[in-house]
């Protein structure tokens, strides 16, 4: 999948962090007003984002010079994952974290985009598997991950207070 040419998707700058968290309080703000409490106004915390930004983990795409959307890629799997029964127990996993679209550009195809930009990066990179987790709560991101060949892993996660689990899911590249 191509995407118009007047996105632009790049490794983050320290700089872009405040478009970065721009886009996340934006896409926290619809998913409230959607009753989805998959995040809350102090997650994604800025400190994380930043570190991130640092070891270069953070892309952002851009649209005349506003972040649209945003994904992390890295190793950095949480504790909880250690409980989950994965498919692919051996394989090596990048790990995608803090996926998001800007609410004004939503609908344009950037979430399944950004899936192809990891599956793309991972195989890059020489990781064998991909590995995510995704808030019940919220259908579309489920659905996509879904429809973007991603298999829901045996177990639950419990992230930022949440009493409403999140699924696991990996995606085996052959």
């Amino acid at each position: 999948m191509t995407l118009s040419k007047s996105y632009e998707i790049r490794p983050a700058q320290i700089e872009d962090l405040p478009l970065i968290m721009e886009t996340f309080i934006a896409c926290t703000s619809e998913m409230r007003k959607f009753g989805i409490m998959q995040w809350d106004y102090q997650y994604p915390a800025p400190q994380t984002v930043f570190k991130d930004i640092q070891k270069g983990n953070v892309f952002v795409v851009m649209r005349a010079g506003r972040c649209v959307a945003t994904v992390t890629l890295d190793e950095q799997q949480d504790e909880q994952y250690k409980k989950i029964n994965w498919h692919h127990k051996d394989a090596r996993p990048l790990i995608i974290h803090r996926m998001a679209v800007h609410p004004l550009a939503q609908g344009e195809g950037l979430g399944k985009w950004l899936c192809e930009f990891a599956v793309d990066y991972a195989r890059l990179n020489g990781y064998e598997n991909i590995r995510l987790d995704a808030y019940s709560g919220n259908p579309a991101s489920n659905k996509l991950y879904q429809s973007m060949g991603f298999e829901k892993a045996e177990g639950l996660c419990y992230f930022h207070g949440n009493n409403i689990a999140f699924y696991c899911y990996e995606k085996h590249l052959a």
